[in-house]
């Protein structure tokens, strides 16, 4: 559906390894604002795993399917030319899923940024380095085709504040378990895309 809002996902092949090290973290980055530039994409949270990704964005007239078939393709490309493999990075195709309403959108936001501390490999989620999280706190520098400014209108009109109310969201978050698509067939309010 052009113009709306999306969760997607990428597993390693056999659950294996997509990231390893800081150059493969550059490397996602890079691609993603590439492939967001040329689709129109307006990325609002991401988060690199070990072994998945998530992103969050609202996508432009252009669809989703090609971009995410470009972004994954040219990761695995790279990746596996720099690691001397052969076979495929990514398991199935990547999945997505439509979000339908507001509050969801940022409870998935929420739920991708938190996947680290789920994940049990840190306890701060502002300590990921390869999540969107730390940019949209203003802790670093945020990547182009990163939407802050949207994400922290929705929590204040001032800038500092929002900061603020947004990093207490997400904290809210720790520990708590909502039904994200993806991680729950029985989860409300999305559709697959």
């Amino acid at each position: 559906m052009p113009f709306g809002y999306y969760h997607v996902h990428t597993r390693g092949n056999d659950r294996q390894q997509i990231y390893f090290g800081n150059w493969s973290g550059r490397l996602f980055v890079r691609e993603l604002g590439r492939v967001t530039q040329r689709y129109g994409w307006r990325v609002l949270a991401y988060c690199l795993m070990p072994n998945h990704y998530h992103v969050v964005m609202r996508i432009g007239d252009a669809g989703l399917s090609d971009g995410m078939c470009e972004l994954n393709g040219r990761v695995a490309t790279i990746s596996n030319w720099v690691n001397k493999r052969k076979n495929h990075l990514f398991g199935e195709r990547f999945k997505g899923w439509l979000i339908e309403d507001e509050p969801y959108l940022f409870e998935v936001v929420r739920y991708v940024v938190l996947n680290p501390v789920r994940a049990g490999l840190i306890q701060a989620p502002q300590r990921w380095r390869w999540s969107s999280l730390r940019a949209t706190l203003g802790l670093e520098p945020a990547p182009t085709f990163l939407d802050v400014d949207w994400v922290l209108k929705h929590f204040s009109d001032d800038r500092a504040r929002a900061t603020e109310i947004f990093a207490c969201f997400v904290e809210e978050g720790v520990g708590r378990r909502r039904p994200v698509p993806g991680t729950d067939l029985r989860a409300p309010r999305a559709t697959r895309g």
